[in-house]
């Protein structure tokens, strides 16, 4: 893969599609939860490692909405601007331009989860649950990063505008998180049990749950982890097999 193109996807997802400024709005926000719950916590009713939880997720909303909006406007945008016929003349494969413009966004969410780091550590003082937390938050939050990043990056490629792509997109996370969100209504019929056995997010926060109340072992948790990886590679392996349908009006 040309190094090249990787740096150039890197910038242009950092600085062209406004990635450096979501980064400083993160902050921003998980500065304002973090200062809330740290001055709220001795009076809150809330176990430590519920308050722990609470703010994982919030991570990893934040994250996975800040990518996958930059992930579904890499080609959308290309073709809004009329640049994507200069950039399918360049002497690289349509799949090393796919995994130039995904690195370049994955990047961008790894940062974002770096930046959470103080955050966890702030929120989590006085306990000896950080290592854990921090642990799980980039566990799962890369594996859920390269899945939701490449199903944005599809949308972005078979999807002619911008607008389409990122609505497609939050729709989606939004479908696959929904699950999660209310799992007790879920766990009352066989169907809803299977889909919360399957659902990556439910995974992740259930894995996150036995980690944190239960104090179970990462090698334990092996029926959470592998439908979470498996996610992880099918999407990846979608995302390959879309690369070849990149073109000028996007994927009729």
């Amino acid at each position: 893969m040309n190094g090249h193109i990787i740096k150039k996807e890197f910038k242009e997802s950092l600085y062209d599609s406004k990635g450096l400024w979501m980064i400083v709005a993160t902050s921003v926000i998980l500065s304002g939860l973090c200062f809330l719950v740290t001055t709220l916590k001795e009076g809150s009713v809330l176990a430590q490692n519920d308050i722990l939880q609470y703010a994982i997720k919030a991570v990893l909303f934040l994250t996975l909405t800040v990518s996958m909006v930059l992930g579904s406007t890499s080609f959308a945008s290309e073709r809004e601007e009329n640049t994507m016929e200069s950039l399918l003349l360049t002497p690289v494969s349509k799949l090393s331009l796919s995994f130039a413009k995904y690195l370049g966004v994955l990047v961008i969410g790894v940062a974002l989860l770096i930046v959470s780091i103080p955050y966890l550590i702030a929120i989590g003082a006085g306990s000896a649950l950080i290592p854990t937390a921090i642990f799980i938050t980039f566990f799962s939050g890369i594996l859920l990063l390269i899945a939701f990043v490449a199903l944005s990056l599809i949308l972005s490629i078979v999807m002619k505008s911008s607008k389409s792509s990122i609505l497609t997109s939050i729709l989606l996370m939004i479908v696959l998180t929904f699950p999660a969100l209310i799992q007790g209504i879920f766990k009352l019929s066989p169907i809803g049990i299977f889909i919360l056995k399957i659902d990556p997010v439910a995974c992740s926060f259930n894995m996150m749950s036995k980690m944190l109340t239960d104090r179970v072992s990462f090698f334990a948790l092996g029926s959470y982890i592998l439908p979470l990886t498996l996610f992880a590679v099918v999407c990846v392996v979608l995302m390959i097999s879309c690369s070849n349908k990149i073109a000028l009006k996007g994927e009729k």
